[in-house]
């Protein structure tokens, strides 16, 4: 089944993400860590930053509650970057490939606003891209229908002849709900594999 635009998500799909970069510089064991990530700077916690474009306050009710964890709380994302450790090259080097061979390809990602920002900045590969939707820009995160509803209008697409990678099921789920061709990514290295049967 050949589709004829390709959206792809940042995270563990192009981008390398492990929170646990960070921390490792900052808490001194992995079962702190884990304490930590489970019971302060908690994953629901970080998806309601995916809302917005500003984290800068985000830290301030934590660091009340937990002040023993004030360094790490702010470092969450006074030094988010941090965080990301280079791209998944291979998987960059196809999506330029898919474009020069005139593919038009997107951006579909949960991501802070301003923390994107300072990613795209240096960054320059992201530019390869024909648009994109960044979460903390829109008020919208997946997997809520209503943001692929606005890729669909924003990039103009066809959902039975459109294609989105996800790292996460609950994402793709959501795009499939819409009748978008999706590929769950568990293994990065597997895209080009995975890819294959979307493209002529």
């Amino acid at each position: 089944m050949a589709v004829e635009k390709i959206i792809f998500d940042l995270g563990r799909v192009l981008v390398k993400f492990n929170v646990r970069n960070l921390f490792r510089k900052i808490i001194s064991t992995e079962e702190e860590i884990d304490y930590f990530l489970n019971n302060i700077c908690t994953w629901e916690w970080h998806i309601q930053q995916d809302l917005v474009q500003d984290t800068s306050k985000a830290s301030i009710p934590l660091v009340t509650q937990f002040p023993k964890y004030k360094e790490a709380i702010e470092a969450f994302y006074g030094r988010f970057l941090e965080m990301i450790e280079g791209t998944y090259e291979a998987n960059v080097r196809l999506a330029k490939t898919l474009k020069q061979q005139g593919y038009p390809i997107y951006v579909l990602s949960n991501f802070p606003g301003d923390q994107f920002d300072k990613y795209e900045k240096d960054n320059p590969f992201l530019q390869m891209f024909d648009d994109k939707i960044i979460s903390g820009h829109v008020g919208l995160a997946k997997p809520d229908t209503k943001i692929y509803q606005l890729a669909i209008d924003k990039f103009n697409l066809v959902p039975e002849k459109s294609l989105f990678i996800d790292d996460k099921i609950e994402n793709v789920n959501g795009a499939k709900q819409l009748g978008i061709h999706t590929i769950h990514l568990e293994n990065p290295d597997q895209l080009p594999e995975l890819i294959r049967p979307f493209i002529a």
